[in-house]
């Protein structure tokens, strides 16, 4: 299976378990409940994140002076490197995402979890369908514009 559709799959079996339905979906809420902390707060020039796991403990730390929407995407982004390591039984789930950092397959399978967990392609097409403004969409999905150019760009909308 392409990284990219293990994502998906494993981005939707955790909306199905985790989400009420409603909108924008909260990646802190669903982290907490797979007992991960999530902790904002300031971090080093370049790192928008990281997951950091000890024996017993898995702690999601973010940039509190990230804007909302990009914070919550570095929360599912995390998110999803903990689900892709748990999904394969391997307990070693520290990631640092730098920006500059090279992308794997790791980042690439993140970054479509976050991007499938928060955006729902199928609402994701409605809301675009509906109106073509990127910041429309941004505001309900409470992600960043540049969140919604992205995932735009990977369903090839």
């Amino acid at each position: 299976m392409l990284v990219k559709e293990a994502a998906k799959q494993a981005a939707v079996r955790t909306l199905e378990e985790y989400w009420d339905g409603s909108f924008p979906i909260d990646p802190v809420a669903i982290a907490e409940a797979h007992d991960i902390e999530v902790q904002f707060t300031p971090l080093v020039a370049g790192v928008s994140g990281a997951i950091l796991a000890e024996p017993g403990e898995v702690v999601i730390v973010i940039d509190e002076t990230e804007n909302y929407g990009r914070q919550m995407f570095t929360c599912a982004h995390e998110l999803g490197h903990y689900i892709e390591r748990k999904d394969s039984g391997d307990e070693e789930f520290s990631f640092v995402e730098r920006r500059t950092q090279k992308y794997d397959l790791h980042e690439l399978y993140a970054d479509e979890f976050a991007g499938n967990l928060l955006m729902p392609e199928d609402e994701f097409r409605e809301q675009l369908t509906a109106s073509d403004s990127v910041y429309l969409a941004a505001s309900h999905f409470g992600v960043s514009p540049l969140a919604i150019e992205k995932r735009k760009e990977r369903l090839g909308f």
